[in-house]
């Protein structure tokens, strides 16, 4: 088809539509969505009439509305996706049969699940035979200490990205750029304190000292319970 023949079918189209809104006056009454979503100038020059104003007033809350019931649903999806991953993390610590098998679910679940690019256990050495066999988990380089005892005295968890001689003693890595620090205390009150668990990114944005703390808390609280039994056995 030509460029003219489109500019004869458009103009066709333009013909029929404006007879049909001349017939059907209530049209715009009856489908305001429309009318919302239109704009309209007039003959007045740079002047804007207080009607015109009201629409444009109107037409912005509309938008406000729209942009904060898709963050709304945004966040609900993402909470939706966090309890189900939550859950099935719980599920399957209850079900692991030794310490072992819990660590092997913290750093599978926690790096898949979490966008985690680390996962360190540091665990306070209680003289235990089971830790005997984990000398990993009780060996504390000084400058990860530092920043361990903070958390644990606190019995709260810390984002943000810290020193590098602290995430080198940490993680092992020096690429990594922001973390959580959890206390492994069954909550913020709680008399004793077995130790932290670290999960770390390379992402600096991805534990900001401003984030919400409440999954990291409830994490803590998890593992800490779960810790336990393995360790006073």
């Amino acid at each position: 088809m030509s460029s003219q023949d489109h500019k004869t079918k458009d103009a066709e189209f333009e013909h029929e539509m404006v007879h049909y809104l001349r017939d059907h006056p209530a049209f715009f009454e009856e489908h305001q969505d429309v009318l919302a979503g239109m704009v309209l100038t007039h003959e007045s020059g740079p002047a804007v009439s207080l009607i015109e104003r009201q629409v444009q007033i109107l037409r912005e809350q509309k938008e406000e509305q729209k942009r904060k019931l898709q963050s709304l649903i945004s966040t609900a999806h993402n909470n939706e996706k966090l309890n189900n991953n939550v859950n099935a993390l719980i599920l399957e610590l209850l079900d692991a049969d030794s310490l072992d098998e819990v660590l092997k679910v913290i750093e599978q679940r926690i790096r898949a699940d979490f966008e985690a690019d680390a996962i360190v256990v540091k665990l306070l050495a209680s003289g235990n035979d089971v830790l005997k066999e984990h000398e990993e988990l009780t060996a504390w380089q000084q400058p990860a200490l530092v920043i361990g005892e903070k958390v644990m005295t606190a019995r709260q968890p810390v984002c943000g990205s810290f020193k590098t001689e602290q995430m080198q003693a940490l993680f092992d890595d020096a690429d990594i750029q922001s973390a959580g620090i959890v206390p492994l205390a069954k909550d913020k009150n709680s008399k004793n304190c077995y130790g932290i668990i670290a999960i770390g990114s390379y992402d600096p944005q991805r534990f900001r000292a401003d984030m919400g703390t409440l999954f990291l808390s409830l994490l803590g609280q998890v593992l800490t319970r779960i810790l336990k039994r393995h360790l006073e056995e």
